[in-house]
């Protein structure tokens, strides 16, 4: 994942163009007024998931529990199971 810089003049200049970039190309952009102030330009759902991956591994048990499953699942130790008991 990289980040795109702009100055803020240039993202003030074209905030269309900017603004799209972020929500079409799932870019980041960092908007620079000078080297001691930026803001960082992302989708809201790129900035929930990645609240969601937080909280998910803030918790010491759960974060070994998934990475577990991602060790299991990178050795083909998966099974597919019917989970429609389980949705409302």
């Amino acid at each position: 994942m990289s980040i795109q810089s702009v100055s803020f003049q240039e993202c003030n200049d074209q905030f269309a163009k900017v603004f799209d970039r972020v929500l079409k190309n799932h870019e980041i952009i960092s908007v620079n007024k000078d080297p001691e102030h930026q803001v960082i330009l992302l989708d809201a759902q790129e900035y929930n998931s990645l609240l969601e991956t937080l909280y998910l591994l803030s918790n010491p048990a759960n974060a070994n529990r998934l990475h577990e499953g991602i060790s299991q699942h990178r050795k083909g130790l998966v099974r597919e199971i019917d989970v429609t008991a389980y949705l409302d």
